[in-house]
């Protein structure tokens, strides 16, 4: 992925433009983020990305689905499946990367978006760890679900500018 919303593919020695990226506010730090391939890809074609978008409060990070192609050339169906609410202005720490676990939830970071004492704050997604299905759903399992004042997606909170994730073995 590149920051300004192209997103490339490397075949054969060959890197290529694929098409179809959906619109992506590029500012600052700003811009398509990360990019999962999931464990069903061979027989979805299902991608999920990533990036910051434009939203009335500022910009936001969010969570798309779309199809690659079978010859890799273009995306299909470019679908925002999540987004932090509201966005906030300034353009940086959108944290931003998406796991899948094994059970097929996607974990997401999400920046302070520059406003540390927000990490701290459950009434907003700013400096949290996300949890939700493939359709961007809230799983009945997060530990926040029906707590007042709480985002129900927020699966652990307090992170300045989350960058970077992985699963131990123990998944």
């Amino acid at each position: 992925t590149e920051r300004d919303g192209v997103l490339k593919r490397l075949s054969d020695g060959q890197v290529t433009e694929v098409a179809g990226v959906g619109p992506v506010w590029a500012s600052g730090q700003g811009g398509l983020l990360d990019i999962l391939v999931p464990r069903d890809f061979a027989q979805t074609r299902a991608l999920f990305f990533t990036f910051s978008k434009q939203q009335s409060g500022g910009a936001g990070t969010a969570v798309a689905r779309a199809e690659l192609s079978t010859d890799g050339t273009r995306l299909t169906g470019w679908q925002v499946i999540y987004e932090m609410d509201p966005g906030s202005s300034g353009g940086r720490h959108f944290g931003s990367r998406i796991l899948e676990a094994s059970d097929g939830m996607l974990f997401r970071t999400v920046g302070d978006r520059g406003d540390r004492p927000s990490a701290q704050d459950l009434s907003v997604e700013n400096g949290s760890v996300l949890r939700i299905t493939k359709e961007g759903d809230v799983p009945s399992g997060n530990p926040f679900v029906g707590q007042a004042n709480a985002q129900p997606e927020i699966w652990s909170y307090g992170h300045r500018n989350p960058q970077g994730a992985a699963f131990d073995l123990d998944g």
